[in-house]
């Protein structure tokens, strides 16, 4: 494990953490650990008994900054639902896609004095309507 101990004015950070007070009760056997050169039992912990590398940037003469927040991509599995290729049902007419967008926005209370946006949904068949909704619609 791979730590940086930020030393400010009036705390310390780990890494890109919040800023921990110098004075608060929970953090004084960290501080007096770092004090006697030992590793606090917090970052052995975080370790599970492997090898902690610790270092140390002196800002004592700064004030606490918050590290601006790092986008972090999704790094998770995602998963497929039917076919990779869809199932064409048949294609529609221009007549029949008209009263299918006539039906969809028929169904959908608009308030004009709210915020509005356009929705686009592509359809099996190739066709796609476009659906106005307020920005506090919610799926029911």
């Amino acid at each position: 494990v791979h730590v940086v101990l930020k030393l400010w004015k009036s705390g310390f950070s780990l890494d890109s953490g919040e800023l921990r007070s110098y004075q608060d009760p929970s953090n004084a056997q960290f501080l007096d650990d770092i004090r006697r050169g030992e590793v606090p039992a917090e970052l052995r912990r975080l370790a599970r008994g492997g090898q902690v590398n610790l270092d140390m940037e002196d800002h004592r003469d700064e004030e606490y900054v918050k590290p601006k927040s790092v986008f972090k991509a999704f790094t998770g599995e995602g998963q497929k639902l039917g076919s990779t290729v869809p199932q064409v049902m048949g294609t529609s007419s221009p007549a029949q896609q008209a009263e299918n967008e006539a039906k969809a926005s028929s169904a959908i209370a608009i308030d004009e004095s709210e915020p509005v946006t356009n929705i686009q949904i592509r359809l099996a068949d190739g066709g796609r309507l476009v659906q106005k909704f307020n920005h506090n619609h919610r799926y029911k």
